[in-house]
């Protein structure tokens, strides 16, 4: 790893012969381009936020929506339990109803 950091020492010290207002004039041309990656960066991340607004906006409502309809048929099969309940309590209650209870006496028919 030592060796790898000398090396880009090396590549980044300006060469002894060189023109000073070169070596200023690219570290200021580096510079500017790390602004400029910085600034589409950041613009690049605001879109991405702003895009994702709606989207989040949508899939609240489809969330919203799947819980109405999520509420809605536990409330309609709580309804259909009832409803069963109710009609097999009727059934129990009308052949219940059907059977006379007492006692009886069988009479001869003479025909």
């Amino acid at each position: 790893m030592l060796i790898y950091i000398k090396q880009w020492q090396q590549k980044v010290k300006p060469q002894p012969g060189a023109n000073p207002i070169v070596v200023l004039f690219s570290w200021l041309v580096f510079g500017m381009l790390l602004l400029l990656g910085l600034a589409v960066g950041l613009v690049l991340l605001l879109f991405g936020w702003i895009l994702l607004l709606p989207l989040m906006w949508r899939k609240r409502r489809q969330m919203k929506q799947m819980w109405q309809f999520t509420k809605a048929t536990r409330e309609a099969q709580k309804q259909a339990q009832a409803r069963y309940r109710s009609e097999r309590e009727y059934q129990q209650n009308r052949q219940d109803s059907d059977v006379i209870e007492g006692e009886y006496q069988v009479k001869n028919d003479k025909r």
